[in-house]
């Protein structure tokens, strides 16, 4: 029997229950989370760049020693193979590793430097130093369909333990195993670290309130989130209605738009396998699948259309994440398939899961159906007939936010695709040319954002190294004496960290 105030973890394949039970956190639970990391958080902003590198470090080691164990557990949780976990897995160390590196450059301080010219007329020039601090506890919901890399120990939550903030992880309710195994290793490096156990909690829980509570305490200093449109907005409103507005880091719904350039299409049979491919990847459950892509009408665009229906319709089915996202699915797939200028192909004859579905029209539908643009989670995708490039460009105008845009083209397409790629700047994080957007590489430059509604803060990422910007202010330091400025603005620069002297040069020395 299931004990009061607790609920279960969901067999993903079965729909049954899964034995054992998690508490149902709310307000209580969040007060003493945010209080105890308030009192912790100036603690850990001071810790070192080392002790700090050395926690994600080995937050990454413990997390690998139990590969196999949390991945049993997720997969239960999920229905994703154990392979992609595994995969998932060593991602989810990677970027701990990343951002450990990333704090022992020193770069992330954005050291800058104005020296003092006490002559200057008609008012001296004072000592200016600048440098960027922790914001204080920060709040992260962890996501659905990546029950590793964007979620316990994901992407914000080692980017935000990198910046020097104490977090409070909001468990997604989907995999609360799979959340309470990764938090044991967090727990244990931070034991292993001599660092207060507050600078991390996992807050687990299936009601709204608990979210909601989260964004809406006092001590929170920002929150980050993956997710829906509608749950993310609801929050990033809460997050902006407080007394003291705070920033709210949601990455929620992106179509991802592909254009395919005539040239391009001489190969059609291949880039309709690549297309089919990246559309269903994941069981269509990546916020980078491609979600629709546009072509100009001629013989090789038909080509590659009946080759991805063939391909699509002899795809096997798709178990998804939970059975809310599978309901949700099929009803917005059906009542798509109900509309007026649209073709669609699917798999008649799967014997579990879901279909992938492949859209077809033309681009004066699309325009009349402003609707079709609305992100459908799941193997899902629309294919829109352009009259001409000048057609193609003008529909690139009229999309909103997404995280990526794509491009295949050869280089008598350059030309025209100058024109297109000047757009494709304003609306996308992530430019892909003659490639697929599934796939988002952990590093430096990767950009994983965009205009609304891809996410709230298109000035952001929530993969790569400069995520650990969204967590951190500058501050600066005027005419301080050199006692009392931080190390990493001291004339000595004990730390060696990069700083940029009177706007003209880099020094690193100590």
């Amino acid at each position: 029997m299931v004990k009061p105030d607790t609920f279960q973890a969901i067999n993903a394949f079965t729909g049954e229950p899964i034995i054992g039970s998690f508490p149902i956190q709310g307000k209580d639970d969040v007060d003493a989370a945010c209080m105890h990391a308030h009192k912790i958080a100036r603690e850990y902003r001071y810790t070192s760049s080392e002790q700090r590198a050395q926690l994600l470090d080995t937050i990454a080691e413990k997390l690998l020693l139990r590969t196999d164990e949390i991945a049993a557990r997720a997969h239960l949780e999920t229905a994703l193979p154990l392979a992609r976990l595994n995969g998932e897995m060593g991602r989810t160390a990677n970027q701990l590793r990343l951002f450990a590196s990333v704090l022992r450059q020193g770069h992330w301080h954005r050291a800058i430097v104005d020296t003092p010219d006490p002559q200057r007329q008609p008012l001296a020039k004072p000592d200016i130093r600048q440098q960027h601090i922790a914001l204080g506890p920060v709040a992260v919901f962890g996501a659905s369909n990546f029950p590793l890399a964007f979620s316990t120990a994901g992407g914000d939550t080692a980017s935000a333990l990198a910046a020097g903030c104490p977090v409070i992880v909001k468990g997604h309710s989907a995999h609360p195993g799979t959340s309470e195994l990764v938090a044991q290793c967090i727990q244990q490096a931070l034991s292993e670290c001599e660092l207060p156990q507050a600078v991390f909690t996992l807050l687990q829980g299936n009601k709204r309130e608990l979210g909601t509570s989260l964004v809406s305490h006092p001590l929170v200093q920002a929150v980050g989130f993956t997710g829906s449109v509608s749950g993310g907005r609801a929050l990033f409103d809460l997050a902006q209605q407080r007394p003291i507005p705070i920033p709210f880091y949601g990455e929620l719904g992106a179509i991802n738009p592909t254009f395919i350039f005539p040239n391009a299409l001489n190969d059609y049979q291949s880039l309709a396998e690549q297309f089919v491919q990246s559309m269903t990847l994941g069981c269509g459950q990546f916020c980078t699948k491609p979600g629709v892509v546009f072509v100009v009408d001629d013989a090789n665009s038909s080509a590659f259309i009946e080759t991805a229906q063939h391909l699509i319709s002899q795809h096997n089915g798709h178990v998804l994440l939970t059975p809310s996202i599978r309901d949700a699915y099929c009803q917005h797939t059906q009542l798509r398939a109900k509309d007026a200028g649209l073709l669609h192909s699917r798999n008649q004859n799967i014997s579990e899961g879901v279909a992938s579905t492949l859209f077809v029209t033309d681009s004066q539908a699309w325009r009349n159906n402003p609707q079709w643009e609305e992100e459908i989670f799941g193997p899902q995708s629309m294919i829109v007939l352009c009259r001409d490039i000048d057609d193609m460009q003008a529909l690139s105008e009229q999309l909103a936010g997404s995280l990526t845009a794509t491009i295949h083209a050869d280089s008598k397409d350059y030309p025209q695709v100058t024109r297109l790629l000047a757009r494709l700047e304003e609306m996308a994080g992530r430019i892909v040319f003659n490639g697929w957007p599934t796939g988002v590489e952990v590093s430096y430059a990767m950009i994983h954002g965009g205009p609304y509604p891809a996410s709230t803060h298109a000035a952001s990422t929530s993969v790569g190294a400069s995520a650990i910007e969204r967590w951190l202010r500058p501050v600066a330091y005027q005419s301080l004496p050199e006692a009392l400025l931080p190390p990493a603005l001291s004339s000595s620069n004990p730390l060696s960290v990069p700083t940029l002297v009177d706007g003209k040069t880099w020094m690193v020395k100590g």
